[in-house]
């Protein structure tokens, strides 16, 4: 030990530092054992507490200062640094720790924020800290999150929070989201799968948005919200229907017509629509049946077109490996075997062929046709089975019968599909998703032609 400039301080004279970014000092035991066979062996560094004469606290040496308490150390030898700002002790800590990689990445983030709020920029703890700008960005997003929230899952053996997933979460701009998405995820999976579904969505919204500017510069007034409901009443006729999952069109046309034009956000679609031409008959009291029933169908039919698509995207991002794999690919496989037989799936090169194809095969080149099937072809076992698993669920699709009565056996079937996705984190959006697939879906018929309530 360098014994210039050191002082002796009572054991009861020191504190831990506050604001030391190292929460968790990790087992002491060995340490505490080292110091009572050879006493402490290097100083603490120590600042005085502001107003409190003779009192101390540790800037350097927090685990040799707790462990040497342990050890029943009645005084340590200390070097005192006067006159550091509190941005300057923070620092200093910071850059100890980092130095002997002792923090965690939630600890980083903390100590981080502090040095932001004591008036440093990105720029000046990357210079501080040797970390990169791009990492002091993410630590910095990290810090962002209800903290208690973070901690919960960080410290849940089954969550199992990784930095991919942190980032996964980072993507979604808005911080209410990122914590609601933290609360709400029951895995790191479920994790990465809810944020990758958030911005998307945000991604709709934006382009909803610019898409409902440009028409309403056209004079389209937004859709009051009972017209939401008569989607299926045969009311509207739709004009023009944008897709929002794609890029907003930098120009908008649309037919001439004296009809009132109004707009509407409808699933993942942006439709334009007008008052349809009124029936010229009085409809008789079978075709007024019927034609609630066409109705409830197409609205059933939207629910599970919605899923659909989520699902494809689901197993695209597990194929991508923007949703992480899943550490038991036997048990993985066992699950969606299970999938497979109810749902009678039939197997076919074609079928893993047109998952990778984006309009019907029939239209595709020969070049398009083998450029899908290399890709198919590339795929492991289990992530063949999953398209496969998708493919025949898809072709499940409808779990009612031409009374609009529930089907429970392919209900069931497409249950158990779903249930193999699980382990990925696939959840259901919407509560309505579930319930056409569990049969309480309200718009289902009884056996005696009643709705379910």
């Amino acid at each position: 030990m360098n014994k210039k400039n050191i002082t002796y301080i009572a054991a009861e004279h020191i504190r831990p530092h506050p604001e030391n970014p190292r929460k968790n000092l990790g087992d002491l035991s060995e340490l505490t054992e080292s110091i009572r066979k050879n006493g402490v062996l290097q100083n603490l560094t120590v600042v005085p507490v502001e107003g409190e004469p003779g009192e101390y606290m540790t800037l350097i040496g927090h685990r040799r200062y707790a462990a040497g308490v342990q050890a029943e150390v009645t005084e340590f030898p200390c070097q005192i640094k006067e006159g550091l700002s509190r941005r300057e002790q923070v620092s200093i800590m910071l850059e100890e720790n980092m130095q002997r990689n002792d923090l965690t990445i939630m600890e980083q983030a903390q100590g981080f924020q502090l040095m932001l709020d004591l008036g440093e920029t990105e720029d000046t703890i990357a210079e501080k800290t040797g970390f990169s700008k791009t990492t002091v960005r993410h630590r910095l997003n990290i810090a962002k999150l209800d903290q208690k929230e973070l901690k919960k899952k960080e410290q849940d053996e089954c969550f199992q929070l990784t930095l991919k997933d942190l980032y996964e979460l980072e993507k979604v701009k808005d911080v209410k989201t990122r914590n609601k998405i933290l609360k709400e995820a029951s895995d790191s999976r479920n994790l990465a799968s809810r944020a990758q579904s958030a911005v998307a969505e945000a991604k709709r919204q934006e382009n909803a948005k610019i898409i409902a500017a440009m028409l309403k510069k056209l004079g389209v007034k937004k859709a009051p919200k009972e017209v939401e409901n008569e989607q299926y009443s045969g009311k509207w006729k739709t004009v023009k229907e944008f897709e929002l999952d794609e890029d907003a069109p930098k120009r908008i046309k649309l037919p001439e017509t004296e009809s009132e034009l109004l707009y509407l956000v409808w699933y993942r679609n942006l439709k334009v629509i007008m008052k349809a031409p009124k029936e010229k008959r009085e409809l008789s009291p079978w075709e007024k049946e019927q034609k609630e029933k066409d109705k409830a169908k197409r609205r059933i039919k939207a629910v599970l077109k919605e899923s659909t698509v989520r699902r494809k995207e689901f197993i695209q991002n597990i194929i991508s490996g923007k949703i992480s794999a899943v550490k038991d690919s036997e048990k993985e496989i066992e699950l969606i075997w299970q999938g497979l037989v109810p749902l009678a799936a039939y197997v076919s090169l074609s079928t893993l062929r047109r998952f990778f194809l984006d309009k019907d095969e029939y239209k595709c080149t020969d070049e398009e046709k083998k450029a899908a099937q290399e890709k198919a072809d590339g795929l492991s076992m289990l992530h063949q089975m999953l398209i496969i698993l998708h493919d025949a669920m898809a072709s499940t699709n409808e779990p009612f019968d031409w009374k609009l009565q529930f089907n429970q056996v392919k209900g069931d079937a497409l249950m158990k599909g779903y249930e193999a996705l699980e382990p990925y984190g696939w959840y259901f959006e919407r509560e309505d998703e579930k319930k056409v697939l569990d049969g309480t879906y309200e718009l289902y018929a009884k056996e005696n032609g009643e709705k379910n309530e």
